[in-house]
């Protein structure tokens, strides 16, 4: 089971000890030393004032702040959890994947998303209403500029006519895709693009507005993985799908060893990743918090 860590970027502003560059890439090396496979970063380049004083949190750009992971770090992966496709022109995204997976030797692992925001698309001059074609096309164009070929391309806002993306993507033919929600269309998208799925937790009390099934459980996990199954069957695919599951918060020892039985019943379902939160409100409770966790965790979970 391979574990991807979240660094702590949870309050709203950002506390300040992990807006320094050089605590950040201590904490990195920490979390590669202590066996995490993976750590990653979200992004909200524009979240609204609402949003942020009712619990929601601010984000570093996530290739910048990789980017300065990546130069801490030899074999973390760096994770997108997730980028929203939608947010960038395809070329312009294409450019910063290639240019974090060349700079770190092919290391990046690529989480997108659709977005949800509707005040954020609005901020970056994006019409949330076309977010799904934007995001299909995106994937698209996306894969031809990875190519390092000149690429020709006509869509919803792009007219491309031989251009070219230097550089190419170190991982061929681009680096993992990981598509994150839990609706229908994420689950076509996954089936059909070799993608891995990243199910996003979702309480019953939002799934209707936020128009997302409910993912509470493993249970519910469960009945959303024969749906993915399902269509996949229904498209050819027959290799296994990477699975990534977000664990629960854990700050005690105590709640740190229940993810130790999580992991492995998830594993038992399909599961191959697990995503968990760092916590800290310093740098120094961050760095406690890894140390913690590899001694209760980590160094207890079965292998692949």
């Amino acid at each position: 089971m391979k574990v991807a860590y979240g660094f702590p970027y949870h309050d709203a502003p950002a506390l300040s000890d992990f807006l320094v560059g050089e605590n950040l890439a201590g904490l990195a090396a920490l979390v590669e030393e202590s066996g995490f496979a993976a750590a990653w970063l979200t992004e909200h380049p524009a979240p609204a004032q609402a949003w942020r004083e009712s619990g929601g949190h601010d984000a570093l750009d996530p290739f910048v702040g990789l980017a300065v992971v990546a130069a801490a770090t030899s074999t973390l992966r760096l994770l997108t959890y997730l980028t929203v496709v939608p947010y960038r022109n395809p070329f312009l995204l294409a450019k910063s994947v290639a240019t974090l997976d060349a700079l770190s030797a092919g290391r990046v692992e690529l989480g997108m998303g659709a977005g949800y925001m509707k005040t954020e698309f609005g901020a970056l001059s994006v019409d949330f209403d076309v977010r799904n074609t934007l995001f299909d096309q995106s994937l698209e164009a996306m894969k031809l500029a990875w190519t390092g070929e000149p690429v020709t391309f006509e869509g919803l806002g792009v007219s491309a006519r031989r251009v070219t993306s230097y550089p190419p993507s170190v991982q061929r033919p681009h680096p993992p895709l990981w598509f994150g929600g839990n609706s229908q269309r994420t689950l076509r998208r996954v089936a059909t693009h070799n993608a891995g799925w990243m199910p996003l937790p979702n309480s019953r009390a939002t799934a209707r507005h936020l128009r997302s099934p409910a993912l509470e459980s493993l249970d519910d996990l469960a009945v959303l993985l024969d749906r993915l199954r399902a269509l996949a069957a229904d498209v050819g695919r027959t290799d296994p799908i990477d699975i990534m599951y977000w664990l629960p918060p854990a700050r005690e020892p105590a709640e740190m060893k229940r993810h130790v039985a999580m992991a492995n019943r998830a594993r038992e379902l399909g599961v191959n990743w697990v995503v968990v939160n760092g916590e800290g409100s310093t740098i120094a409770q961050a760095r406690t918090f890894v140390r913690r966790y590899r001694e209760h965790v980590l160094q207890h979970l079965e292998g692949p």
